[in-house]
């Protein structure tokens, strides 16, 4: 497909069903194009940006130069490092320790909790309270097939009274990039490194993300306190692992 035929194949007629519409927009590449697929219908969108607190420096310059865009902008912003302080840091394994009766026994060492409890809480309850709180009733996102092998919402499918309307869900991960090039969007060279833009700089869930090696040449003091963390989880974690290895050694 030629590059120009991507905008041509958009359906925007969902736009004309609503009175009031949402882009959520995270800054990443996704979400990007969204953008600027609709830049013609801007005026009549409200963006929606919700900052956790702890984003990477190269998308906080993206969300910062596509603003002046938007004649109608939310940025919603969190604290999500208090948050973990409180409650714990997230992790891709969660050992019994964590476990409510775990922790009442005395089990747990570190608070940790999972990698989608920390997602829902700080980053996807807040901007999607706020698009129903405003009275939308589209929501429009960069969700992708080729993200997920099967996508929690579908697109045209209703939550909470508000339409879904996912543009550009059949679009590979090189499509995205050649219609930013070709748009001449703001570049993000997170992208010359990873498929997907981590949503927060120093989470220490989502270990397949290589944010490490990113960080430690890019943003070192970031690094610093990234590996202290995941050190932390990696302590907590290796105890059932462990224990794990010892008892497959008798049955294998």
């Amino acid at each position: 497909m030629r590059l120009e035929g991507y905008a041509r194949m958009i359906d925007f007629s969902p736009l004309d069903r609503h009175e009031r519409t949402a882009l959520s927009f995270s800054g990443g590449k996704d979400s990007l194009a969204c953008l600027y697929l609709l830049r013609p219908h801007l005026d009549r969108i409200t963006v929606y940006h919700h900052d956790t607190g702890d984003l990477m420096p190269e998308t906080r310059a993206i969300v910062s130069q596509v603003k002046g865009m938007c004649p109608n902008f939310v940025h919603i912003k969190g604290n999500i490092r208090s948050w973990i302080d409180e409650n714990g840091l997230p992790t891709d394994l969660l050992p019994y320790s964590m476990h409510g009766l775990g922790v009442a026994v005395g089990q747990s060492g570190a608070k940790l909790v999972t990698r989608y409890q920390c997602c829902f809480i700080n980053l996807m309850w807040p901007i999607w309270a706020r698009i129903k709180e405003d009275g939308n009733t589209l929501c429009i996102r960069g969700t992708k097939l080729a993200d997920q092998a099967k996508l929690p919402a579908y697109d045209g499918e209703t939550h909470d009274n508000i339409e879904m309307w996912f543009p550009i869900n059949t679009w590979s991960h090189e499509d995205v990039q050649k219609y930013l090039a070709s748009v001449r969007a703001p570049r993000n060279p997170l992208y010359d490194h990873m498929t997907n833009s981590p949503e927060c700089a120093r989470c220490t869930a989502w270990w397949d993300e290589r944010r490490g090696a990113y960080l430690r040449t890019n943003h070192p003091s970031l690094f610093a306190e990234y590996a202290r963390d995941l050190k932390i989880v990696a302590r907590e974690v290796a105890k059932p692992i462990n224990a794990l290895r010892r008892e497959l050694a008798e049955v294998i």
